[in-house]
Parts: C-alpha cells; structure tokens; sequence
C-alpha cells in the first residue's frame, strides 16, 4: 500500500504543484496593473512569419499569463525544455495552456537539441520560446545555439522582457523574478533581428550583439518602471 501511494505522488504531485501554482500566478496578477509594448509589430511578424520569442530565464514566470491575456488565439508557441526535473514542471505549465507546446531535449546533448529546434523552426506555423541563459545559466548570458537555430532556419528572433516596480526575488540558480500583488508591470516586446544566413559576422560577433540587445532592453524598461531606484535585480 504506502508503494503504490509513493508512486500516486510521483506521478500527480507535478500536476497539482503546477495547476495551484497556475491559479495562484493568475490570482496574482489580477491585481496589477499590466502594460504593454510592442505587441502589435510582434503579432504581424509571428503571424506571418518564423520567429523566436527570447528572454531571460528568471523573466518566465508570468509569461504563459501575459501571452495568454494579451495575443491572439490564433498564435501557437512551443517552449523549448529540456528533459529534467525542473523541466518537467515547465513542460506541464506550458501544456496546460491551449495555445502552449512544448520540445523536449536533452539538456546534455547540445548538438541533438539544437537540430531539434532547427526542424521545428523550418515546419513555421509556431512561435518558438527560447531562454538563451537556460537551462541551467550562467544566468544573463546569451549562448549560441540561438544564432545558429535563428540562422539555418531564417527565423526572427524577438527579445521580451519585463519589469515591476515591486517584485520578490527567489534564491534560485536564476533568481526568479516574481511582481508582487497591486504592483505595476511593464512588459516590452523588442524589434525583431535578423541574422541572414549570409552574414559575414562570426557566431561570437552576433552572439555579443545579442546579449548588448537584450541587456539594453532590460535597462530601458527597468529604468521606465523605477526611474528613482536602484533595487531592480541584476
């Protein structure tokens, strides 16, 4: 008896921690206030067009929520995850949502997931949503495989982030980011880029021009939201 009860946990323990923490995100953010920017230019290029939503790891919270409340039905995306146990609960998440999709990979075999991700992007018909210091860091630093899938498959890359002007910060490896009830988020949505295939730039070249991209956007919409503070997380 207490085996088979250890393996009823094993196997629904995964669903409820998601499924309450689901509700609780949504709960969360019916209090605040959410603003938006850029949404329109990234609806027309992932409408029509093979695109890569990226942001930083500990920026994914509330991102299900955001896509879910503020784009169209019509747009599908597929989170690119890998095959742990952290993993496993994002993948859960991502599934639960109708306009959600996931891609498994091995997160110790770089070559295979990135051919993954390359014959996914090629197949277009979804936006596929990628956190270039994931899974596991160096947290805030862009790696390459990115460029390469973005290359090889002529797809956009799209930066997004966000920011709130009170938030908790958890002791995860990424630090999540987490915007507290009855506060202000800012979500941006940056210009697309383009990496042509035959761009003369070296992988690193364009992977330093990625990271400058994002960090510059962070910095915009932190100092929008907290021009007189100092406390956003780094």
């Amino acid at each position: 008896m207490r085996e088979i009860w250890r393996k009823i946990k094993q196997r629904y323990a995964p669903y409820i921690i998601v499924y309450m923490t689901k509700g609780l995100l949504r709960l969360l953010l019916s209090t605040c206030r959410i603003e938006v920017e850029g949404l329109e230019q990234f609806i027309s290029l992932a409408t029509y067009k093979r695109s890569i939503l990226m942001l930083w790891h500990n920026r994914l919270a509330i991102l299900p929520e955001i896509l879910r409340s503020h784009t169209p039905g019509h747009l599908i995306y597929r989170a690119f995850i890998s095959q742990s146990r952290d993993g496993e609960l994002l993948a859960i998440l991502a599934n639960s949502y109708e306009a959600g999709r996931t891609l498994r990979v091995p997160h110790n075999a770089r070559h295979q997931a990135l051919g993954k991700m390359i014959a996914q992007l090629k197949q277009g018909g979804e936006v596929m949503v990628i956190t270039p210091d994931g899974p596991r860091g160096p947290r805030y630093q862009v790696k390459p495989g990115i460029i390469v899938a973005a290359k090889e498959s002529s797809a956009s890359i799209v930066p997004l982030t966000w920011a709130a002007d009170r938030f908790w910060q958890l002791k995860t490896w990424d630090k999540l980011i987490l915007p507290k009830p009855f506060s202000r988020i800012l979500v941006k949505f940056g210009d697309p880029i383009y990496i042509p295939k035959e761009s003369e730039r070296f992988l690193k070249e364009e992977t330093v021009r990625l990271q400058c991209i994002l960090d510059e956007l962070n910095s915009q919409i932190c100092s929008s939201i907290l021009p007189n503070q100092k406390k956003w997380p780094k």
